[in-house]
């Protein structure tokens, strides 16, 4: 999914050297470009003492900026900063607002079960999202310290993390899960139907839609749920407000995850992706074009698809940046296109969301950069299980077509790794 800061210029002050009086000039025998000077003050250096840890390891100035600063931004690292750094900045995000964009705390908040707690507290601890890249922070301390204001984000961070719960362990609690998403999605739709008044309010909204994006991973029939949603957090990305240095998806900004994804991939030990996938898929998509009719936007998926293909061989960096474009692309559809792209009935679109689904995991060995560093816990998907969905609801004609697709799933997870270093250096 993709979504820079100008750097404060600082001026240089201007001095001059003090007159001499007539009379003393007078009175000296020196010519007047002899006579002593007076020094000239210099302006001090303000050293950054607030600085994150790889900025001060870097000798460099960090600019401060909470969650992650700039240099670390373009670089692609974890920026961490002091705990003592940690809660002033908390202290100043949670009170920068003014008084008119804080939202109200609920006057009839919901009733939560101490079940309701478990899910909260494992979130905090292991279901968080990865993404934005680098920025665990956001979602552990910032984002669950307003969520109580809105309603949708508190029942998505409680629908994802009963869903990461169910797929981690025997607790059984898929039903909740399913429940917590109910009331999310539905007070999500109606928060959606006016625009935000207050930054606070459109990072609740983003939260919100990414937490049930990554929850739709989880559930068993979940993939028009995860297109839907993606395109979501795209369409609200493209709010203003969430490019403002102040937001907390600041780093979600196309220069800010792209340039940071770059950085990780040009300094990885990165282990090629296998070519013999590669020649598979090449070959299976080539095969879609020749025999299925597609439409416009059809097609530019397909051509999307084929070109990530293509720089997969030898490319990581295009390849990755070409693989966010199929995220975004149907965000840009209108609303009929995208409607119809995802009609189960429409087998042209199903053959393609199939290839989409392999290619992601045939790509494991780029795209588990965003995870480097991440301190939650990766939980099984079931992404790869849509295949054999699609596969089952094609038509016996057309079903030769995803037979690749389903190759793909049958992969041992550590194939599809790539027996990768997932250790992220600088």
């Amino acid at each position: 999914m993709s979504l820079s800061p100008l750097l404060p210029v600082r001026t240089m002050s201007m001095f001059s050297t003090s007159s001499t009086s007539p009379d003393a000039l007078s009175s000296c025998e020196c010519p007047t470009s002899l006579l002593p000077r007076k020094p000239i003050p210099r302006k001090g250096h303000t050293k950054s003492r607030r600085g994150c840890f790889n900025c001060k390891r870097r000798r460099i100035k960090c600019n401060e900026i909470y969650p992650a600063c700039n240099h670390c931004l373009k670089a692609g690292l974890i920026c961490e900063y002091p705990a003592n750094i940690i809660q002033t900045n908390q202290q100043k995000y949670l009170s920068s607002p003014s008084p008119q964009e804080i939202a109200p705390l609920q006057s009839t908040p919901g009733t939560f079960t101490m079940k309701d707690m478990r899910f909260f507290h494992h979130f905090l601890i292991t279901a968080y999202p990865h993404l934005p890249v680098g920025s665990d922070t956001i979602w552990i301390t910032v984002i669950p310290s307003f969520a109580h204001n809105y309603e949708y984000l508190i029942h998505s961070i409680l629908a994802l993390a009963a869903s990461h719960l169910d797929a981690v362990s025997n607790a059984n609690v898929a039903q909740e899960a399913l429940s917590h998403r109910i009331l999310a999605v539905k007070t999500l739709n109606n928060a959606l139907s006016v625009p935000p008044k207050t930054r606070s309010e459109m990072d609740a909204r983003m939260a919100a839609a990414l937490a049930l994006a990554f929850q739709s991973s989880h559930l068993k029939d979940g993939l028009i749920d995860f297109l839907t949603m993606i395109r979501g957090c795209n369409l609200i990305a493209n709010d203003d407000q969430l490019n403002a240095v102040d937001s907390v998806f600041y780093s979600f900004r196309e220069d800010g995850h792209l340039a940071a994804m770059r950085a990780r991939l040009a300094t990885s030990t990165l282990i090629k992706v296998n070519a013999d996938d590669l020649n598979s898929a090449a070959m299976s998509l080539r095969q879609v074009e020749l025999l299925l009719n597609m439409s416009d936007f059809e097609q530019q998926f397909h051509d999307t698809l084929v070109k990530a293909v293509d720089h997969a061989y030898d490319r990581p960096v295009e390849t990755y940046t070409t693989f966010v474009i199929l995220y975004n692309l149907p965000s840009r559809w209108t609303y009929e296109e995208f409607q119809t792209f995802i009609d189960p009935s429409n087998n042209t679109a199903q053959i393609l969301l199939a290839h989409f689904l392999a290619l992601q995991a045939v790509l494991t060995p780029i795209l588990s950069l965003e995870r480097a560093g991440f301190q939650g816990v990766d939980a099984p998907t079931t992404t790869l299980g849509w295949v054999e969905s699609i596969y089952k609801n094609l038509p016996s004609e057309l079903r030769h077509h995803v037979e690749w697709c389903r190759q793909v799933t049958r992969y041992p997870w550590v194939k599809l790794q790539g027996q990768q270093q997932l250790e992220y250096y600088e």
